[in-house]
């Protein structure tokens, strides 16, 4: 599903596991009906290429943040 699409609330995100030998003919059902797909690989690169570049916590923080939500009672 692409990025423009996931928010809209007509459309519904399903993830499927089929044979690597059946994909061919979802496809070819995405196309006839007009569908969108994504692969789990294609929807990793769409993130990693929209992901922000800025990383405003270090490692201290993140450290402090694993620790009180492992340690929270």
């Amino acid at each position: 599903m692409k990025a423009s699409t996931m928010y809209n609330t007509s459309m519904q995100g399903v993830y499927l596991n089929i044979p690597r030998a059946d994909y061919r003919l979802l496809q070819d059902l995405v196309r006839k009906f007009g569908w969108q797909s994504e692969t789990r690989e294609e929807m990793l690169a769409d993130f990693v290429r929209t992901r922000p570049m800025v990383n405003d916590l270090t490692e201290e923080d993140i450290m402090n943040e694993v620790k009180a939500v492992r340690y929270a009672k």
